[in-house]
C-alpha cells in the first residue's frame, strides 16, 4: 500500500528493529510500522516516512524488536484450570484422570474462566492467535470475540462421554453456521484422535470437511502406546488410519506426530499435511521427541503449539521455540539443524500457513492484519544483540514482551494489559478450585 504525502494513520510504531517474516525475511533496523483500519499500511525505513505523516498514536520502539504475533497452533485453552493438577504420569493415565474431572465438573462457567485466564497468559507472552480444542467451545469463541483475539476452533468430535452420534454432528453443523458471523474466530473441524473416535465418525468428518471446505485437525501418534493400541485395533498406525479415511492433505493439521517412521513422514510430505509440534508437552508426558528435522527436510510445514497448560504447564510459544531448537540439535547431535530462523518460522508464518491464514497473519507486510509484538531488548540477558532472531530464540523470556497489538488495537502496553483485568481473571479461577477437592 502506498503512503503518500499528507497521509494519516491510526498508529505508528517508530524506530524499532522489525523482523518482518516476509518472503525475503527482511529485517529493518530503525524501521517504522504504519497501521490503519486494523491493517498494516506500510513497513518503512526512517528515510521513507513522509515528513508530513500524522498518526493518532505513536509508540516509540527504540530499543525494541517488532515481530509478527505468535501463533499457538495446538492447545486446549481452558485446561489452565488443570495446571499442576495431574503430574508425573504417562499419557494414557494422565488423560484418564483429567477426563474424569472434565466430564464431571467442568461446565460453561469453568471453561469461560479458564479460557479467559489463557487469553491473559497468551497475550502477555506475545501470542495473538491460538488454536483451541475443548468442551463448551462456544464459551471460548465468545470470549475471543469479546476480547478481540484470534482463535482457531470448532466443535470437537469424540467418542468420550455420553454423546449421541447424530446429535454431535447436528451440533457441529449448527456451530459452523453460527461461526460465519464471527470476526475473530476461524472454523476448523476437529476430532480428538483415532483412538477416541469410530470409523463412522471420521468418515463423517471427511464428508463435512469436503462440504464446508475448511481445515481439519486431530491428535496423532503422540506416544508409542497410542500407536500400538491403534494398530492392534485397526491393523494400521494412526497415520495410516487417517490416510485410509482420506484425511491427510494440505487442509489437515496433525498435533504431535512423535512416533512416526520414515514411510509415514514421506506420506505426510506427499499429501501436504501439516504438523503442530508440541515439544514441552511431549517431554513432560514422556512421549518422546518428534523427528522434526526429518519432517522439515522432507518439506513438511511444521508449526508450534503449547498443548494445554495441564501437560506443559504454561502457554509460552517463546519458550517452545527455544525448546524445539535445542531438542533437535541434541537428539540429532548436530548444532546446525533447526536454525533460529526455522524456529521463528514455526511460531509465526508456518502456523498461519497450517490453517490457511497466511494471507492475513504470520508476517509484517502491507495489507496484512496488524498483529504485532514488541519485545524489550533493553535487558541484561538480551545484551549485546548481534542477531535479534538469535536473541529471541535463545535468550528472550515472555516477561520481555512489552507491547501486543491485535487487529490494530493495543492489548498490552508497557507490559500492562489494557483490555483485561488480570487480578480479577485470576481470582475467578481461584474461586473454582473447590471443584477439584475430590481428587
Amino acid at each position: 500500500m502506498d503512503i503518500k504525502q499528507g497521509s494519516h494513520v491510526d498508529l505508528m510504531i517508530a524506530g524499532g528493529t522489525i523482523i518482518t517474516m516476509d518472503e525475503n525475511r527482511r529485517i529493518l533496523e530503525e524501521g517504522n510500522l504504519l497501521i490503519k483500519g486494523g491493517r498494516i499500511q506500510a513497513v518503512l525505513a526512517d528515510d521513507q516516512v513522509p515528513e508530513d505523516l500524522t498518526a493518532e498514536k505513536v509508540i516509540s520502539a527504540r530499543g525494541k524488536v517488532l515481530l509478527p504475533g505468535l501463533i499457538n497452533a495446538h492447545s486446549h485453552l481452558a485446561m489452565t484450570l488443570f495446571r499442576g493438577f495431574v503430574e508425573d504420569l504417562i499419557l494414557d493415565k494422565w488423560l484418564n484422570k483429567v477426563w474424569e474431572y472434565e466430564l464431571s465438573v467442568v461446565d460453561e462457567k469453568a471453561v469461560r474462566a479458564g479460557s479467559r485466564l489463557a487469553f491473559v497468559e497468551m497475550i502477555k507472552g506475545g501470542i495473538t492467535c491460538a488454536h483451541d480444542m475443548y468442551w463448551h467451545f462456544k464459551e471460548t469463541m465468545g470470549l475471543a470475540e469479546e476480547i478481540g483475539v484470534r482463535l482457531i476452533s470448532g466443535p470437537p468430535i469424540t467418542g468420550l462421554g455420553d454423546q449421541d452420534f447424530d446429535e454431535m454432528f447436528q451440533v457441529a453443523r449448527e456451530t459452523l453456521t453460527w461461526m460465519e458471523d464471527l470476526d475473530f474466530v476461524y472454523p476448523v473441524l476437529q476430532a480428538h484422535s483415532t483412538y477416541t473416535t469410530t470409523p463412522r465418525m471420521m468418515r463423517t468428518v471427511r464428508a463435512f470437511k469436503e462440504e464446508y471446505g475448511i481445515s481439519f485437525t486431530t491428535h496423532a501418534s503422540e506416544n508409542q502406546d497410542e500407536v500400538d493400541n491403534v494398530r492392534e485395533q485397526y491393523q494400521k498406525s494412526p497415520i495410516e488410519l487417517l490416510s485410509s479415511y482420506d484425511l491427510l492433505d494440505e487442509h489437515t493439521v496433525l498435533a504431535h506426530c512423535v512416533k512416526v517412521d520414515e514411510g509415514e513422514i514421506d506420506l505426510l510430505a506427499a499429501t501436504g499435511t501439516h504438523v503442530a509440534h508440541c515439544p514441552e508437552s511431549n517431554l513432560k508426558l514422556g512421549s518422546g521427541i518428534a523427528p522434526v528435522v526429518d519432517m522439515l527436510e522432507k518439506g513438511i510445514n511444521v508449526c508450534l503449539g503449547t498443548d494445554g497448560a495441564a501437560s506443559n504447564n504454561d502457554l509460552n510459544v517463546l519458550g517452545e521455540m527455544r525448546t524445539a531448537a535445542l531438542l533437535q540439535k541434541g537428539v540429532n547431535h548436530a548444532p546446525e539443524v533447526l536454525t533460529t530462523d526455522q524456529a521463528l518460522e514455526m511460531a509465526t508464518i508456518n502456523g498461519a500457513k497450517a490453517y490457511h491464514l497466511d494471507h492475513m497473519i504470520g508476517s509484517l507486510e502491507a495489507g496484512k492484519k496488524a498483529d504485532v509484538v514488541l519485545v524489550d531488548f533493553q535487558q541484561p540477558h538480551l545484551t549485546p544483540s548481534f542477531d535479534p532472531v538469535t536473541n529471541l530464540i535463545y535468550s528472550a523470556a515472555k516477561s520481555d514482551v512489552d507491547t501486543v497489538i491485535i487487529d490494530g488495537k493495543v492489548h498490552l502496553e508497557g507490559g500492562q494489559l489494557t483490555r483485561l483485568d488480570e487480578e480479577r481473571v485470576m481470582a475467578e479461577v481461584r474461586d473454582l478450585e473447590g471443584l477439584f477437592d475430590g481428587r
